[in-house]
């Protein structure tokens, strides 16, 4: 019994000395915090043009190996059925990556690889979704220590589709 407990233990130590201390990981700091996002969801397979307000909340889970951010729009008259989502963002060693798992209010999921470019985060990958599967990505830039734009685009028979673009500010 003490065996399994100091096993346990040490297992607990490892994860947290590889979470949020893994060097490739603090870069996600950046991004822990709630923000308030404004933009506009434009006219896809997915559906309609509209405005969207969305609140982004991010903080470490699982002892810091994960950053856990839910996003969630607004109901209002043009965007009635507003979009939800989960991300997990962490490191994998093998392809030396920031990587991601995401699952949605659509029912979709997608899973990416991330590299920064100066202040761009950029996340590529498989989105399934709807009875399909193609190839997303989306870029996060940073604009100071409280403000942020994404771009979300999807690649549609060789071009890529902007699907949406917004503005966050850090409220908290």
């Amino acid at each position: 019994m003490k065996i399994r407990i100091l096993i346990l233990g040490l297992c607990l130590v490892t994860v947290a000395a590889f979470g949020q201390t893994n060097p490739n990981l603090k870069s996600l700091n950046y991004f822990v915090g709630t923000f308030q996002c404004t933009g506009k969801t434009f006219a896809s397979p997915m559906g309609p043009e509209h405005p969207s307000k969305a609140t982004v909340t991010a903080a470490w889970i699982l002892g810091g190996a994960w950053l856990e951010a839910h996003y969630k729009e607004a109901k209002t008259d043009k965007n009635p059925t507003p979009f939800e989502l989960r991300a997990f963002w962490g490191y994998d060693e093998e392809p030396k990556s920031i990587v991601a798992g995401t699952v949605d209010s659509m029912g979709g999921y997608s899973t990416a690889t991330a590299a920064w470019d100066g202040d761009k985060l950029t996340f590529t990958g498989p989105m399934h979704g709807g009875g399909m599967t193609s190839n997303s990505r989306d870029v996060f830039t940073k604009v100071n220590k409280d403000e942020f734009t994404h771009e979300g685009e999807m690649e549609d028979k060789g071009t890529w589709m902007k699907l949406d673009e917004e503005t966050c500010k850090r409220s908290k």
